[in-house]
């Protein structure tokens, strides 16, 4: 072989090596560019995920405070009706979604949004079951003896028998038929109790007039007890349902 050949020969290899080096240094460069436009893409849907979600819970949590915080049972269904139609994560390339921080964090944002509203929905389900209860609690302690058989010394069993007992008759019956909040039942039981108490203290009544003997009877005491411990059942209700409000607002 001459030298011009030898040289040839020792060339071509190098120009190779070069070449194929160009082009996997081009395939790499356009590779990168791909895979960065990608996480760029992921981004973006992430983004605007993340900027909607904000939209959503401010617009939720507008629609709590104007409604009734009072009427739980109202307040649920308004919040119900608002976490109908979340925002949703669109999809982005694979390796976008894969290497992007904030597809990441909009994915587990979707994942818990309605993580909040929904506690706070439950909560005042349960507030709504309980308001029943304590309305109706408190509907058989307001009831006065006096305002069936009046005051002063009674010289009949007639009103005691027609009125008196069978109006605390059908508000213990009422109350019982009032479902019982999960925990309350010892307090339902004291309810039922306090107006039992004066069904027969009013059936012994009625009996010691007909055969003309004295009797008196004072409920006062037994019904106060019951009715501080219904207020104070209240009050945690109420306590429930601010908190699980205040949990909402600061979530946003």
């Amino acid at each position: 072989m001459n030298v011009p050949a030898r040289k040839v020969a020792v060339a071509l290899p190098v120009v190779l090596t070069i070449l194929i080096a160009i082009v996997i240094g081009g395939l790499v460069i356009v590779q990168d560019q791909r895979q960065s436009n990608q996480v760029e893409e992921a981004e973006s849907v992430a983004q605007s995920y993340l900027a909607e979600v904000d939209a959503f819970r401010s617009s939720i949590i507008a629609k709590v405070d104007k409604a009734d915080a009072s009427d739980p049972g109202a307040l649920s269904k308004v919040l119900d009706r608002a976490m109908v139609d979340p925002p949703r994560l669109r999809d982005a390339p694979a390796y976008g979604r894969e290497h992007s921080a904030s597809y990441a964090e909009a994915a587990q944002t979707e994942a818990t949004v309605l993580r909040p509203f929904k506690r706070l929905s439950a909560t005042l389900r349960k507030a709504d079951v309980a308001l029943t209860f304590i309305t109706a609690a408190r509907k058989v302690l307001a009831l006065r003896a006096t305002d069936y058989v009046g005051y002063g010394f009674i010289t009949t069993s007639s009103r005691v028998r027609a009125e008196l007992i069978p109006a605390f008759v059908s508000a213990r019956d009422a109350f019982d038929r009032v479902p019982v909040p999960k925990g309350q039942e010892e307090l339902a039981a004291k309810v039922h109790d306090a107006a039992q108490y004066v069904i027969d203290q009013a059936s012994v009544l009625a009996a010691r007039i007909d055969s003309r003997q004295n009797f008196s009877f004072s409920y006062q005491d037994e019904f106060q007890a019951v009715a501080d411990a219904v207020s104070d059942y209240a009050t945690q209700v109420k306590g429930d349902v601010a908190e699980a409000v205040a949990e909402v607002t600061a979530a946003s």
